[in-house]
């Protein structure tokens, strides 16, 4: 993790990274339904993930990628083993900034909680 132009602070590949390639399983800490608008006010917000019926806060990097309409990765749930996988979309160079569209899809837009309208 290092500075990003982006949003702060972001995720670079330590190595490359070929399409399909698994970069990160980052196990979850679930927090219910109940309990997740208490999130609203802490500075976890923005670092959610929707996660059956409450958020989840992934461990590891997985927080920590920067949104891109034009991703280099993706995310998937795997909500049986509790997990976030990220994989590369394309070709990652070391050093690259890794990035995912947090529609959920690398291809999806949806409007999201800040405004992703522009980007580096």
């Amino acid at each position: 993790m290092t500075e990003s132009s982006i949003h702060g602070r972001g995720v670079f590949a330590a190595r490359r990274f070929e399409r399909g390639e698994v970069i990160e399983e980052g196990p979850v800490l679930v927090v219910p339904g109940d309990e997740s608008a208490l999130l609203d006010d802490t500075d976890l917000l923005g670092f959610t993930f929707e996660w059956n019926d409450g958020v989840a806060v992934a461990l590891g990097y997985g927080s920590l990628y920067n949104h891109s309409w034009h991703p280099n990765a993706r995310y998937d749930h795997d909500y049986d083993r509790g997990l976030v996988i990220y994989s590369a979309v394309s070709t990652i160079a070391r050093g690259t900034e890794i990035t995912v569209n947090y529609s959920g899809d690398p291809e999806g837009r949806t409007d999201l909680w800040f405004d992703a309208a522009t980007e580096p």
